[in-house]
């Protein structure tokens, strides 16, 4: 009994990473909440093409647990929400487009882009007596002025980031996905407070 336990636990964590395909989205909950800040009196525009907007990630895990299973996640969309949520959170409102602005609107333009994700099931971690999700992300962002000037273009690596620990799930796409978000949200923190920089280093050249 004492050996049939441990192997039992290793089987049931396995069984719910078996052969399947699972989907995720973005979801708010999986965000922090909003602190008290001092939000910068501009307006910012999030811009994003429609394939960025609608780019599908699908793939395996690197990880030999989980390997048989397929992850479809629509990250264009929650690059988009993120960056909303988290640059109207800096800056008076944040709005989105397709395109670069063609008027004096927004001193500042963003664009988002994820460039790289890869995510794990590791089992190896605890010993195999319960799995921990990890993904590696990397955000590049693009920053535009009002006439459509590149004026910063930067990549932020998220490394190796790790979720919570878990023994059995139903559904484990979904501890990927919050560790995606939460680390995601960290990087266009990250993007928000260089903005932040990059406008005080711009002209005024409109009423606000």
């Amino acid at each position: 009994m004492q050996i049939f336990k441990p192997l039992t636990l290793i089987s049931i964590a396995a069984l719910f990473l078996s052969a399947c395909s699972y989907n995720a989205g973005f979801n708010s909950t999986y965000l922090p909440p909003e602190g008290i800040t001092t939000k910068i009196n501009e307006r910012v525009l999030i811009v994003m093409s429609e394939q960025e907007q609608e780019w599908v990630y699908s793939g395996n895990p690197t990880s030999f647990t989980g390997g048989a299973t397929t992850l479809t996640i629509p990250l264009g969309n929650i690059t988009k929400q993120i960056a909303i949520e988290v640059f109207s959170r800096h800056f008076r409102s944040a709005d989105s487009a397709k395109g670069l602005p063609t008027d004096s609107t927004y001193r500042i333009a963003v664009n988002p882009r994820v460039s790289h994700f890869e995510y794990a099931y590791n089992q190896l971690k605890n010993l195999g007596f319960a799995i921990t999700p990890e993904i590696k992300l990397d955000l590049d962002v693009k920053m535009f002025d009002s006439l459509g000037k590149q004026v910063m273009q930067k990549t932020y690596s998220a490394g190796l980031r790790s979720g919570e620990s878990y023994m059995v799930s139903g559904s484990p796409a979904e501890k990927i996905n919050q560790t995606l978000h939460r680390a995601l949200f960290e990087l266009m923190e990250n993007a928000a407070v260089d903005a932040v920089g990059a406008l005080n280093s711009l002209p005024m050249t409109f009423a606000q």
